[in-house]
């Protein structure tokens, strides 16, 4: 099974869009979409859904320590019913508490001494942190896909 995925790290200002394949386990950060007015952000997802043709969509929510989701996630679930309802395609939430701080930590870790972290890197870390959001998903697909 080689079913193509993307995957999403939804924030208000930002999308990171990450594609990834089950049957190899790879992902790869594949956009950073501004998300700054009602129509911007879908025509770019609706292009990398042209694109890649997953087989479904992956959202990170974010959970905390006991497994209850912050005021935000309302927003997250609002993205991923538009998601649903735009492409067609069914929709998977998977947790993606600590994503972020793990992108900015290797962020952080591959900038040279000295140097400043620059715009560039920074949308980076959108991407970065939708990659941990599908591996984490494919991780967990390939976990109960192998237990007895």
């Amino acid at each position: 099974m080689n079913e193509t995925l993307l995957g999403f790290d939804y924030g208000t200002q930002k999308i990171g869009v990450a594609v990834g394949q089950i049957g190899t386990g790879s992902t790869q950060g594949v956009a950073t979409i501004k998300n700054n007015s009602s129509t911007e952000p879908w025509v770019k997802i609706k292009s990398l859904v042209n694109d890649w043709e997953p087989a479904y969509l992956i959202v990170g929510i974010p959970l905390t320590s006991t497994g209850d989701e912050p005021p935000f996630s309302k927003h997250i679930r609002e993205f991923g019913e538009q998601l649903q309802y735009r492409f067609n395609l069914s929709v998977r939430f998977v947790n993606e508490a600590l994503t972020t701080d793990l992108a900015d930590a290797i962020i952080r870790e591959t900038t040279p001494p000295g140097k400043r972290i620059t715009r560039r890197r920074k949308s980076l870390r959108d991407q970065i942190a939708a990659e941990f959001i599908l591996q984490t998903y494919i991780n967990e697909f390939k976990n109960v896909a192998q237990s007895p």
